[in-house]
């Protein structure tokens, strides 16, 4: 099939969106379910990432599985290593979380960011493991199609499939029991604790499990990268989610999804790609416009349609089918 209407830098901002719409659904769970407005997404993202390739580079893999064939990375150690991202990022998810969700909103905000600003600072200082301020390259795909935009669209779909099954666990999630125990917990923790629920261990369940999942698709988006760089653990990361999130309404499951198409469409397709700016511009300056936009885009949210386009949580069907049963 003749690819050449569809750029690589395109390829490379659809698998952005597509990981981004995974990372506002698991902030849905966190924020938008139990309550706990999770600053520190990239925080959890970066420390999968980090984990998977400096696992993959350091790693003595036996002889028999290291060595990649062909521009091919060996199957084995790839995937241990993206388990071992995601297992990493959900062990600081609960440390980071048995110190937090007990803490006020003020107390989790500044508590996610503060842990998001050291692993950002570790990225950089840990030259040996990290590569420092340059980075380390990490890894190939493990496979091959001929080009590398072939390469790039087959993990495009190889990651949609992964948010596809992220969204299908939050919609489970929405009709289990343990669900109903995170927005009895977000909506009145102190009633919820009255009625005998343990609401702290609920609540840190799902930050860890939220977390591990951040990581995954930090390690996913890794491998798209093949060059790790303190660079990628901005701001802009947690902005994407969370702006999405509440433009689509961070009480619906479907919010994330429709908020963080609406809104990477316009700010990474339309502004950074299909827009012909200057090149110095596309370096320098739009990188930084994107960030105030975002932060413009949420608080006009927040002023004019708190519960986003979707609006508030839809229980009613539920609760006729937990009635009947």
């Amino acid at each position: 099939m003749n690819l050449d209407w569809l750029s690589q830098y395109t390829v490379t901002v659809l698998i952005l969106i597509v990981t981004t719409v995974g990372l506002a659904l698991l902030l849905h769970l966190q924020m938008g379910l139990a309550g706990i407005g999770n600053f520190g997404i990239v925080g959890f993202y970066g420390v999968g990432m980090y984990g998977f390739g400096m696992f993959l580079k350091h790693m003595p893999w036996p002889e028999a599985w290291a060595g990649a064939s062909g521009g091919i990375e060996p199957l084995l150690p790839f995937l241990i290593s993206l388990a071992f991202g995601t297992v990493v990022a959900g062990l600081a998810g609960l440390l980071v979380g048995w110190l937090v969700v007990s803490l006020d909103a003020d107390g989790i905000l500044l508590g996610t960011l503060g842990f998001a600003t050291i692993v950002y600072g570790l990225s950089q200082t840990n030259r040996d493991w990290t590569g420092g301020a340059e980075g380390m390259g990490i890894t190939v795909y493990p496979y091959a199609l001929g080009s590398q935009k072939r390469n790039a669209l087959l993990w495009l779909l190889i990651t949609a499939v992964v948010v596809a099954l992220i969204l299908y666990y939050v919609i489970r999630i929405h009709r289990s029991p343990y669900g109903r125990l995170l927005i009895a917990t977000g909506q009145n923790e102190a009633l919820a604790r009255s009625l005998g629920k343990h609401t702290f261990r609920a609540k840190l369940l799902m930050f860890a499990t939220g977390s591990a999942g951040m990581g995954l698709l930090g390690a996913m988006y890794a491998v798209m990268l093949q060059y790790i760089r303190p660079v990628e653990l901005l701001i802009t990361v947690t902005l994407a989610a969370m702006v999405g999130l509440v433009v689509g309404g961070q009480a619906r499951a479907w919010g994330a999804v429709v908020g963080v198409i609406l809104v990477g469409v316009l700010f990474e397709l339309v502004f950074m790609v299909w827009i012909p700016f200057p090149l110095s511009w596309r370096k320098a300056n739009l990188p930084v416009i994107r960030q105030m936009l975002y932060g413009a885009t949420l608080i006009l949210v927040l002023m004019s349609r708190p519960l986003g386009i979707l609006g508030r949580m839809r229980r009613d069907k539920t609760v006729r089918r937990h009635g009947r049963a």
